[in-house]
């Protein structure tokens, strides 16, 4: 038999995303990352599955998050919009529009930067969050508490907004960040002048 990329391909694709929702234990929310740049062709059956979830789910069951580069041009002293426009662009070409765009950038953005953004790119201004730069990853979830991106999430899929119990993530970053004694770890491996050859080896020992 002939495999085709639609339906055979994005039907497993979806079927595997589907099969998280079986079973007593099943989440509420399954979030589900796809990586690579928007038109990658690499990429292109993973969005087209997606897009397909989204009609057979119903809108108000998916909730699609765009994550784009706003690049800060310090010699300008201003943020440029125009690759966040090109990538939503391309995305909306392949049938999906984001609900929420996070916008990964070294400076915040202005409420009239999140105007523009959202304007362009048809997404409320309180949808267009602030990912800035951090000094660990594990601070990320924290900025986005801050942004309110937990709250618009919920708002957009029709489910309770109960208060959120960071506290202890709280605890752990702040450990984190102020740890002040040292300890030496050798790491014997083939590319260890490659750091990202060992990333996870690496994330567990600080996350340890």
């Amino acid at each position: 038999p002939t495999v085709q990329v639609i339906p055979h391909i994005t039907d497993e694709i979806k079927n595997v995303v589907l099969s998280l929702s079986e079973g007593e234990d099943a989440p509420d929310v399954a979030i589900i990352e796809i990586g690579g740049t928007v038109g990658d062709i690499e990429g292109l059956p993973f969005l087209e599955a997606i897009r397909q979830l989204r009609s057979d789910l119903g809108r108000d069951n998916c909730l699609n998050i765009h994550l784009t580069l706003v690049p800060y041009l310090r010699s300008a002293g201003e943020h440029k919009t125009k690759p966040t426009q090109h990538s939503v662009k391309e995305l909306r070409s392949i049938g999906i529009q984001p609900d929420i765009i996070v916008c990964r950038t070294v400076e915040k953005l202005s409420d009239e930067m999140k105007k523009k953004i959202g304007m362009f790119c048809d997404v409320e201004p309180e949808a267009v969050i602030n990912n800035l730069t951090a000094d660990s990853i594990y601070e990320v979830p924290l900025l986005m508490e801050q942004e309110g991106l937990d709250h618009i999430a919920l708002k957009k899929l029709g489910l309770e907004d109960r208060p959120v119990d960071m506290e202890d993530w709280k605890a752990m970053v702040e450990r984190m960040t102020t740890a002040k004694k040292e300890v030496q770890i050798a790491l014997v491996g083939k590319y260890v002048r490659l750091h990202d050859a060992y990333l996870s080896v690496a994330e567990a020992l600080s996350h340890a």
